[in-house]
């Protein structure tokens, strides 16, 4: 019973949109619209953006677009598309234009493979820049996902798929660590000690890397240990050297492992009998206590 109202109001705006009188369609859209219905939200987000029925709003017909968009709408991810590319309603973004352009074109849609191909003849996504890959990661980073914030953060940092940028890099790779991503963190934490595409500063880089560490993360371990052998970034305590060294030696592998186990034992001749029991106490007592439910603790390997 409940859904032929609703196809009723849905042919009734129809009719009423095919004979001008948008008043009416609007009136019978916005319910289904509001409702959820993602192809009457595309065409109320269209009778904004051409002004029909009501004031011409663009800013509103992006909402309305996005909404039906994200449900796979492709007309409104065409419109997306085209009103990022000229910055109506929206700041003017060739990333997200490519993005939505090519959401629809994934799903068939023609004009939206060759509004995309125009933009990369006009050098709007010229070079690697451009690379499908990258525009969709920079599309769900920039909406909050940290896996793809961390993502980006790789390709910024080595070139692949993007223009190498350090700065970039270092951005996301903040992003996705101050969500809890424990490789993420680890990295910005090296970014800090490094200065590499941001401000040195081993306060920073300690702090990350104790997030890190705590989290599992093995090289962030070793790193933390190498700050309290050192007293760089924090007061220099070899008991909690000797401990991180510890830890870490007890998931590295090979070579790696090999320089952990050298660290801890050359710390642990600068040791007191009472300083060495304590810090056994506390490695025999360390666990990894993740910050998210299912937040990866595997050592990152670059």
């Amino acid at each position: 019973m409940g859904a032929a109202p609703a196809h009723a109001t849905f042919e009734d705006g129809r009719r009423a949109y095919d004979r001008a009188d948008y008043t009416s369609a609007y009136r019978e859209w916005r319910p289904l619209a509001d409702g959820g219905d993602a192809a009457t939200q595309f065409l109320v987000g269209f009778m904004h953006e051409r002004g029909q029925g009501v004031p011409p709003d663009p800013a509103e017909a992006v909402a309305w677009y996005r909404r039906a968009a994200l449900q796979g709408d492709v007309h409104a991810q065409f419109r997306l598309g085209f009103l990022h590319a000229y910055g109506r309603g929206v700041d003017r973004d060739d990333v997200q234009a490519a993005d939505w352009y090519g959401r629809a074109a994934a799903q068939g849609n023609r004009a939206a493979q060759a509004a995309l191909d125009e933009l990369r003849a006009e050098g709007r996504l010229a070079g690697p820049g451009g690379s499908r890959e990258a525009l969709l990661l920079r599309g769900a980073a920039g909406r909050g996902g940290a896996a793809a914030q961390y993502q980006l953060a790789l390709r910024y940092a080595t070139g692949e798929g993007v223009p190498q940028d350090a700065e970039q890099a270092a951005h996301w790779y903040q992003q996705a660590a101050e969500q809890g991503l424990a490789p993420a963190q680890y990295q910005i934490g090296l970014r800090y000690a490094n200065g590499d595409g941001v401000t040195k500063d081993y306060a920073e880089a300690v702090k990350w890397y104790r997030r890190a560490a705590e989290q599992g993360v093995a090289f962030a371990q070793f790193n933390l240990g190498v700050r309290y052998a050192n007293g760089q970034g924090v007061e220099r305590d070899p008991v909690q050297a000797y401990q991180w060294f510890s830890v870490a030696a007890q998931s590295l592998l090979g070579k790696e492992a090999d320089t952990a186990r050298q660290a801890r034992d050359s710390i642990k001749a600068q040791l007191t009998p009472e300083q060495l029991a304590r810090g056994e106490e506390m490695v025999r007592s360390w666990r990894a206590k993740p910050e998210a439910p299912g937040a990866p603790s595997a050592t990152p390997r670059r």
